[in-house]
């Protein structure tokens, strides 16, 4: 057969398949959607009703595309009054990074309400901590023997409603690194208004009291999951794996991390939002983020937004009135760094005043100084285990060093830790005075024995202009040019 035989008999199969799949759709929604690259145009009874985009499965790990950057934009939108979720899982860290315009939302008189799940343990006491403290109504959904697994998240008012209806669960991963898909829906109103009742229903219909599996939470609910043990604590370590069954976590480049014998190639993958700077700011003075319930500017009535609405979406029960302490919970540090010749590195005195615990401070051990009239320093002891990988200008690895000793300690003087690496071990790293400074990604290690991933960046990869965003604060320059840099994570 030729190749025009071919192609005419695919067009043949492909209108074949075209047909068949409209008529499914006709048949059992009574509409089509007319496909053009990632976006989906919804019709109904002859005339365009709601229009959809695709978030391809790649956006988020990319960075192309994060619904993390869509949920803020929409918090900070004056088209929306309302917004109400319901998700599986619910975890702490996107309340750091959203905390800021949700405060907006909230000192705007708009209101908020979630359903959430609690399902293997994968909501956190912090999220939920914070969730009650700043919405308006928060439900909790569980059912023996089935697990809730959806996600949606609706914004609407008076004339405009989004939803995003996929994959993502409110953490960071949900919205930030993992691949997910799902599609975004843009409504007018009212004359989307059907379609929109349809995904509000969806909230509406798993809500207590309408539904027996939900349950509203408060203070005394809170405590008795706790109690139950039916929540996640992210200030406790999770489990580690063994040594055999895991690597140093990675996160560069393949010509970085591919090798032969390695089970899977990577992607370049874009890190997570860091940490917002005034939260770890707070976690300095008070060990955590205080969460009080926010005072409402401009309380505004809670009539129906159309004809249509169902009155559940009329304000509910008043925030929970108590305050919470929420400690500020990291994955790692990212600090640009200027080894000395003897390779002793400083970590810097604000990060030990705003996240001590994570270097494991304050230290038990005592340094022995060479000279009785040298003074002795706090030390860490024994010393951390850390992994250590060194990548080059190219992003590519040149050195990898496995269960080394980090020689740790608090140095009283300038009141900041320090961590002492053979020299030889950061050949590769552009250390030239002329040189920007490289980077060290510092990772509490998932592997059982170890206790950090260190791993350094030379200038000039697209790890290091990566992580380099994540440095959201500036060091003190010491009088010299271009101060340093750092950020958690």
């Amino acid at each position: 057969m030729n190749s025009t035989a071919h192609i005419n008999r695919f067009k043949m199969y492909d209108g074949l398949l075209l047909t068949i799949y409209n008529d499914i759709i006709n048949l059992q929604l009574g509409c089509f959607f007319v496909k053009g690259q990632s976006h989906l145009t919804f019709f109904q009874g002859g005339s365009t009703m709601v229009n959809f985009k695709y978030i391809n499965l790649l956006d988020q790990p990319t960075g192309v595309f994060r619904l993390i950057d869509w949920l803020e934009s929409n918090f900070l939108c004056d088209d929306f009054q309302h917004f109400c979720c319901l998700v599986a899982f619910a975890k702490i860290k996107p309340f750091y990074k959203l905390h800021n315009s949700i405060q907006l939302w909230n000192g705007k008189g708009k209101d908020s309400k979630a359903i959430i799940g609690i399902d293997h343990k994968g909501t956190s006491i912090q999220a939920l901590q914070y969730a009650l403290s700043n919405f308006d109504n928060v439900d909790i959904l569980h059912l023996k023997y089935a697990t809730f697994h959806p996600k949606l998240y609706l914004f609407y008012g008076a004339t405009k409603a989004s939803a995003y209806y996929g994959s993502s669960n409110f953490t960071s991963g949900g919205l930030e690194t993992n691949f997910e898909g799902g599609v975004l829906i843009d409504f007018e109103l009212p004359k989307d208004q059907t379609a929109f009742n349809d995904r509000l229903n969806q909230f509406n219909v798993l809500s207590a009291p309408t539904c027996s599996c939900s349950t509203t939470l408060t203070p005394a609910f809170l405590n008795i999951l706790i109690s139950k043990n039916l929540l996640l604590d992210e200030t406790i370590a999770s489990p580690r794996t063994t040594a055999s069954a895991a690597t140093p976590s990675s996160g560069a480049t393949p010509s970085a991390t591919s090798s032969s014998g390695a089970l899977f190639g990577t992607i370049p993958i874009k890190p997570a939002r860091p940490i917002p700077k005034s939260i770890m700011l707070s976690a300095a003075s008070s060990s955590g983020i205080v969460i009080n319930p926010p005072r409402r500017t401009s309380k505004k009535s809670s009539a129906k937004i159309a004809k249509g609405i169902s009155a559940s979406t009329s304000k509910s029960a008043p925030k929970a009135s108590s305050s919470y302490i929420i400690p500020v919970v990291v994955d790692g540090f990212v600090i640009q760094v200027s080894p000395h010749n003897n390779g002793e590195i400083h970590l810097s005195k604000l990060a030990t005043d705003q996240n001590a615990p994570f270097f494991h401070y304050p230290f038990t051990g005592m340094t022995v100084p060479k000279k009785p009239s040298n003074p002795s320093y706090p030390q860490c002891v024994p010393d951390p285990i850390v992994n250590i990988r060194v990548f080059d200008s190219t992003g590519a690895l040149v050195n990898t060093v496995l269960n080394y000793s980090l020689n740790t300690i608090y140095y009283t003087k300038k009141s900041e830790i320090r961590i002492t690496i053979t020299p030889s071990i950061l050949n590769g790293l552009n250390l030239a005075p002329t040189a920007n400074y490289p980077i060290l990604v510092m990772r509490t290690s998932a592997i059982s024995g170890c206790d950090y991933d260190l791993d350094f960046y030379a200038e000039g990869s697209t790890d290091y202009n990566n992580y380099l965003a994540l440095c959201n604060q500036s060091l003190p320059s010491g009088g010299k040019p271009s101060p340093r840099k750092m950020g958690w994570f």
